[in-house]
């Protein structure tokens, strides 16, 4: 079954003048088939025409079947239109009888994620509030005009619809995860770490929110980090230039939302690390949205409760990445590692985490960003840009050779990148694989 996902399927509404009402139906559609199947739609429906043309294209496209499969020679009065009660016809936006076990099990998935519902009804918000415009660009008694102005009665009651069952939506989920310690052939005996985390209900109306839930990549990353922490977490810093019993190991999280990746690192960490032998080290877990960061501090005191002889080992912040405040701390010194999951739902934020890991990355450091490619959505080649930012050390070679360089005759390069497959019941059905590149100066 071809994607369903709300990123996928609605159209981008900066572009909705030229959009057909055609494939506003199919994506109203899409959209009542995954998260109202059963539920009746009264609409309106035109009389069946075989063709129509958009406005500007001369080219006949087929009618989806939105017109009414039932003709009366006695309806004229009615431009054309039959009101569609709920008990009469089948239901336009039903979902297709031909569903097999396979199409169900993915729109159950679907109908569980609270990103691709958020961006759901931030899309019907924005349509209706446009639909005006759109509307009044064909003739109110043309076939795109009598299917547009029908369209905007639809999406209002699917919305609603949406409304509806907010107080079902709105609620915190409590979330349990328990990772292995070292390869997993080890056994059932091997140590294992728990982690308990608070997943809080997204705002339709900030994507910045998004950090409220736990996320795929940082599942993944986690789990690696707990099998192989000798590859990620290991200490950076070359030997004899640093009294490493006196100066602590920094460690930054990007986009910590609920704090999954800092909460382990500090777990796996604190079993290393003898209070009277070495400092512990400095964990440092950022976000911007105020909502994250409340639930973010949550988490860690939960994974760490407090006592009088004993500090929590992670200190929450609030990061602009692109105006991060270096004149203070904790950001006046450079990290020793940094960690980010699924961090780059814009294009312009891997340019803004190029800058601000290079302004807070030691020169020894590494930072290591796990990222989700997706293949469908809005989301779709994020991580080309990404690539296209931090490139692989072959290619700033030759960068270098031309002076494409910092004025410290370095840059942040991928000197290696692991390819990562999805996991079955972990991750966003637009996630296709994922991939952990290691970034470090060259």
């Amino acid at each position: 079954m071809a994607s369903l996902a709300p990123t996928a399927t609605l159209p981008p509404l900066g572009r909705l003048l030229s959009t057909p009402g055609q494939t506003v139906l199919q994506a109203l559609q899409n959209l009542r088939s995954v998260y109202f199947p059963h539920q009746p739609c009264p609409i309106l429906s035109q009389k069946k025409t075989s063709t129509s043309t958009r406005k500007g294209d001369e080219t006949p496209f087929i009618d989806s079947g939105y017109a009414s499969a039932e003709e009366d020679e006695d309806d004229d009065d009615n431009n054309g239109r039959i009101l569609l009660s709920t008990a009469s016809i089948p239901n336009t936006f039903a979902t297709p009888p031909g569903e097999d076990d396979s199409d169900s099990d993915a729109r159950e998935v679907l109908r569980a994620d609270p990103f691709e519902r958020a961006f759901a009804i931030k899309w019907l918000t924005g349509f209706i509030s446009r639909a005006e415009i759109w509307v009044a660009e064909e003739d109110e008694d043309s076939v795109e005009g009598l299917l547009r102005s029908d369209l905007l009665e639809v999406s209002t009651i699917i919305l609603s619809a949406f409304s509806g069952d907010d107080d079902e939506a709105e609620i915190d989920i409590t979330r349990t995860f328990t990772f292995t310690m070292g390869p997993e052939d080890e056994g059932e005996h091997s140590p294992k770490i728990h982690v308990e985390l608070n997943d809080a209900p997204i705002s339709s109306e900030d994507h910045t929110s998004v950090g409220l839930q736990s996320w795929g990549s940082c599942i993944l990353f986690a789990e690696k980090l707990c099998a192989s922490k000798e590859v990620y977490l290991s200490d950076p810093r070359p030997l004899g230039t640093v009294d490493t019993s006196k100066k602590p190991l920094r460690i930054l999280e990007l986009g910590a939302g609920t704090g999954m990746l800092s909460i382990v690192t500090a777990k796996l960490l604190q079993g290393d690390m003898s209070m009277h032998l070495k400092p512990q080290p400095e964990i440092i877990a950022t976000d911007y949205h105020p909502d994250v960061l409340a639930n973010l501090k949550k988490n860690i005191d939960t994974n760490f409760p407090t006592s009088s002889s004993y500090s929590q080992p992670i200190q929450v912040d609030m990061l602009d990445w692109e105006s991060p405040e270096t004149d203070r701390a904790p950001f006046n010194e450079p990290f020793d590692i940094i960690l980010a999951a699924d961090v780059v739902y814009h294009p312009e934020h891997a340019k803004w985490i190029e800058a601000c890991v290079s302004k807070l990355l030691q020169k020894h450091g590494v930072f290591w960003m796990f990222m989700a490619i997706r293949g469908t959505g809005r989301h779709e080649g994020l991580d080309k840009i990404v690539d296209a930012t931090f490139v692989s050390k072959e290619v700033a070679l030759g960068e270098m050779e031309r002076g494409g360089a910092d004025g410290h005759g370095q840059r942040l390069v991928v000197v290696e990148q692991e390819d990562i497959q999805r996991q079955g019941g972990v991750g966003r059905v637009d996630e296709n694989c994922y991939k952990l590149p290691k970034i470090c100066w060259m």
